[in-house]
């Protein structure tokens, strides 16, 4: 019997035909649905309604053909992914007991239930007779130890697209102070990451968290200074995203953005459906 999908994972994105060919675009905002009983047209009528009228009107559920435009993604979910994305957490750390809270996936964890692994991964983040939480990578080292597995998880980016990719966005989120950090980069973002290490200044290492927002692909009808300004402006975008939401951003450097049609965009995206949340 098929049951209706309950969960769904949303990606908007801003495509240009010249700059992004058969590339997705730069993505604009990525967001999970819960709750949703009526399928995928439902879905999509919650992604029109986070938006005000000017987007909503324009935004399509595909990406355009040879032209420009605002789209969406709407891919069925499920309750793993719409946790790792929102789940909070209010706990204390398995090895050491110093408190931890905070957004449950930036956290180190292991499984502490009976039998091998989890029986659904529904229970990862939130079933906490399951799963421990650390409060750094350092107690979690000294947790795995103890049980004598000290093997390590490893995850290695692939290389970008032969020069394609222009720069990134990315997020440095420091757990202990729970503020994040949104910086760009013209080269590969782990490069970066070492030197904000090797500085201290985002914080300890055994804190911090990394990630990649969005890739920027470089607008081959554009010269370079032209390209920095469009990147310039998708780190603004972040960096005021974030601090909409309301999140604890530690950015000294708050650029703006420059180019008005993501002006408009931000408007209607951002800053409108914090104002609906009011």
């Amino acid at each position: 019997m098929n049951t209706t999908n309950t969960y769904y994972w949303v990606r908007v994105y801003d495509y240009s035909f010249e700059r992004d060919g058969g590339e997705k675009g730069t993505l604009l905002d990525e967001f999970y649905l819960s709750d949703i009983t009526g399928g995928r047209d439902e879905a999509k009528q919650k992604v029109l309604d986070r938006f005000c009228t000017n987007t909503s009107t324009e935004l399509k559920f595909a990406k355009p053909k040879k032209k420009n435009g605002i789209y969406a993604i709407v891919m069925d979910s499920e309750k793993y992914w719409y946790d790792r994305f929102y789940a909070q957490i209010d706990t204390f750390c398995f090895w050491c007991t110093k408190p931890v809270k905070g957004k449950a996936s930036e956290f180190p964890r292991a499984y502490i239930g009976d039998g091998h692994y989890y029986e659904s991964r529904d229970s990862v983040f939130t079933d906490l007779e399951q799963t421990a939480y650390f409060c750094t990578t350092d107690c979690e080292i000294h947790y795995k130890r103890s049980q004598k597995s000290d093997e390590g998880e490893f995850q290695i980016k692939e290389e970008g697209n032969n020069g394609d990719i222009f720069g990134y966005i990315y997020l440095i989120y420091n757990r202990a102070e729970d503020h994040y950090y949104i910086g760009q980069t013209r080269y590969m973002p782990f490069f970066r990451w070492q030197e904000h290490v090797k500085e201290g200044k985002k914080g300890h290492i055994n804190d911090l968290s990394f990630s990649v927002l969005s890739e920027i692909y470089r607008d081959k009808r554009w010269n370079d200074l032209q390209n920095q300004q469009y990147l310039n402006s998708m780190e603004a975008w972040w960096i005021s995203k974030y601090e909409f939401e309301g999140h604890k951003v530690f950015n000294i450097s708050k650029p703006k953005i420059t180019i008005d049609y993501l002006k408009e965009k931000f408007n209607d995206m951002v800053i409108r459906q914090e104002q609906m949340l009011l």
